[in-house]
């Protein structure tokens, strides 16, 4: 019979598996940028952008919130179970884990947040009038800044926790088949995106770049998911 903290410790990661899942729908509706010169704001975003629907970013926003809250729980049920492991020479990957997700928790809503307003200003300014240039200007300064920090913070954390996670699989901290991986965050962001690229170059659509977006965000899904499947840990 399980705990009752064992149930809601489940519960979290069956919840965190959703939201995530969610989260990479977000990361699509986030990639649509408009396609097409002029481009402001340093060539990362196009004029066409005015045509790009704005509930895509209103909705992405939004995403972000419960995505980062069921994330942090989720994330949590996880350290819970690798601190059942009394695997010595997995300690340094646990730890990394810990920091890694930590760091995560404030950034995923923190770089949803960051571009969907900077996106919904860019979007504003042009349908208001002004051209792409000035937009451009107005918007650059405020956007690029907090968007590089976030991007940044966001990209370190995958890395740390999702070479992590890996880690502890191979070292049976987790013991869930290797075929996880090939699910997991750091592997399914790169398959998503090669993949992308490659139906994009093929067919020419480029819608699929966009369709295939949120891998990363689905990767930890899966991470979740992975974890949930083998609970509650063994008790020693």
């Amino acid at each position: 019979m399980l705990r009752s903290s064992d149930r809601y410790c489940r519960l979290f990661l069956l919840l965190g598996t959703a939201a995530m899942l969610l989260c990479g729908v977000s990361d699509c509706l986030l990639s649509y940028m408009g396609e097409g010169e002029p481009y402001v704001v340093k060539n990362m975003v196009s004029a066409d952008i005015v045509n790009v629907p704005l509930w895509h970013y209103s909705l992405s926003f939004f995403i972000g919130i419960p995505a980062a809250v069921f994330y942090y729980l989720a994330a949590g049920s996880v350290c819970r179970y690798i601190g059942e492991s009394d695997a010595a020479d997995a300690e340094g990957w646990k730890k990394a884990y810990r920091f890694g997700t930590a760091m995560m928790s404030v950034g995923i809503f923190g770089i949803h947040s960051i571009c969907c307003m900077a996106l919904m200003g860019v979007r504003a300014a042009l349908l208001s009038g002004a051209d792409p240039l000035t937009a451009g200007e107005m918007f650059a300064p405020a956007a690029l800044i907090p968007f590089a920090v976030g991007t940044v913070w966001q990209t370190a954390a995958d890395i740390i926790s999702g070479a992590a996670y890996i880690a502890m699989v191979v070292k049976g901290v987790i013991p869930v088949p290797k075929k996880w991986l090939i699910i997991g965050p750091l592997s399914l962001f790169v398959i998503t995106k090669v993949l992308g690229r490659t139906l994009t170059a093929l067919t020419g659509v480029s819608a699929f770049t966009h369709w295939l977006a949120g891998g990363e965000s689905w990767g930890i899904a899966f991470m979740f998911l992975s974890v949930l499947s083998v609970w509650p840990p063994e008790r020693r």
